[in-house]
């Protein structure tokens, strides 16, 4: 059970690594798109974009991540 359970760890932390880039890589188009928003007197908050992003999510456990993360790009939007 226990090589099982290491096993199963060292293909999290192999996850983890993957999203830890494209969330890297997220969070710098979220600010270029805030950039964007302020230069053109935008508003931060777009309810129509993030509905489009959440609707194309079935997983519970995934739209709760994206709800996470759309909060987040808001955050460094502001």
């Amino acid at each position: 059970m226990h090589k099982e359970l290491k096993k199963l760890r060292k293909r999290i932390d192999k996850i983890d690594k993957e999203l830890k880039k494209l969330l890297e890589k997220r969070a710098k188009v979220a600010i270029e798109i805030g950039e964007l928003k302020k230069k053109n007197s935008l508003p931060v908050e777009d309810s129509i974009r993030e509905e489009e992003v959440l609707n194309k999510i079935e997983d519970s456990f995934t739209k709760k991540a994206f709800k996470e993360i759309i909060k987040l790009s808001k955050e460094i939007q502001s």
